[in-house]
């Protein structure tokens, strides 16, 4: 249940700092996650980026100031972390669907959008499929890009540049440097603002000045199996990774990076195999 409470303690954070600059940096040590991973958890587990819930959290308690004749536009703009009224009413108009000096007026429609809580749902799906192995330090050689939670970016620049990739021959060219027939896809160095890099490459043992090398540690790896064509099965097996394991299962997640595991085959299949490597530890007690 520490897993429970500290989430919660995020949004409760965010609730009391509306009217103030959100410190990332302060929601990872009150959820006790490293660089980007609380900001992945939560657009996972409630569909949208921890950016837009903190703007649309914003922009209704916004809109219940303005409401008020005590306020004047400028005054909530301002209040609510908008360098300008224009930029505050663009933002508004686009999330209301009217400007900030129409909400005034009798007869007008707001949206409401309430502040969240996580909750362990307990589901009657099938168990997981996953192990927890030990593995030695090891080194991946490839290509990398920057990439961000901020509105989603993320999921639709990863599937490009694996799209990108793989027509370009560049996939072919890497494998030459494998020393295990695999092809991983990294996630790691992420920043509290939600930023992080993301590498295709595998595991070599030497450097090559062509590509980029990262240092994985020694660590006990929890690894979780996805059977199915891609992305659809292994967005599954990440969300229950977020809803069913990680609150229930003991482990936390390691501050490292983590990573997808691409054997060789056909990704559109419905028998295609490949795997989710969580870096955790054990839960103190």
């Amino acid at each position: 249940m520490d897993w429970l409470i500290r989430m919660n303690l995020v949004l409760e954070y965010i609730e009391s700092n509306l009217k103030n600059d959100i410190d990332y940096d302060q929601i990872q040590q009150i959820s006790c996650t490293s660089g980007d991973f609380f900001q992945r958890m939560f657009s996972h587990l409630l569909g949208i980026p921890l950016s837009e819930y903190i703007r649309r959290r914003k922009l209704s308690d916004a809109a219940v100031m303005l409401s008020s004749k005590n306020h004047s536009v400028i005054e909530v703009a301002l209040m609510y972390g908008y360098e300008s009224p224009d930029a505050f009413t663009y933002a508004f108009k686009k999330y209301h669907g009217i400007s900030p000096s129409e909400v005034k007026k009798k007869n007008i429609s707001l949206i409401s959008y309430p502040k969240l809580s996580f909750q362990i749902k307990l589901k009657g799906s099938e168990p997981m499929k996953y192990r927890i192995i030990e593995k030695e330090a090891f080194q991946v050689m490839g290509v990398s890009i920057k990439t961000t939670q901020e509105e989603n970016m993320n999921k639709m620049i990863i599937p490009k540049f694996w799209n990108e990739f793989n027509h370009s021959g560049k996939c072919e060219a890497l494998n030459k440097h494998a020393i295990e027939n695999n092809v991983l896809g990294v996630c790691y160095d992420g920043k509290p603002d939600g930023t992080f890099s993301y590498m295709i490459g595998v595991i070599a043992s030497a450097k090559h000045q062509d590509y980029e090398t990262i240092h994985i540690p020694k660590a006990t790896w929890a690894i979780f199996e996805s059977r199915g064509p891609m992305p659809h099965a292994i967005q599954k097996v990440w969300s229950d990774v977020f809803e069913i394991f990680l609150p229930t299962s003991g482990y936390e997640h390691a501050p490292m990076a983590d990573f997808e595991l691409y054997p060789k085959g056909d990704v559109t299949s419905q028998d295609y195999y490949c795997e989710v490597w969580i870096p955790v530890i054990r839960k103190q007690e």
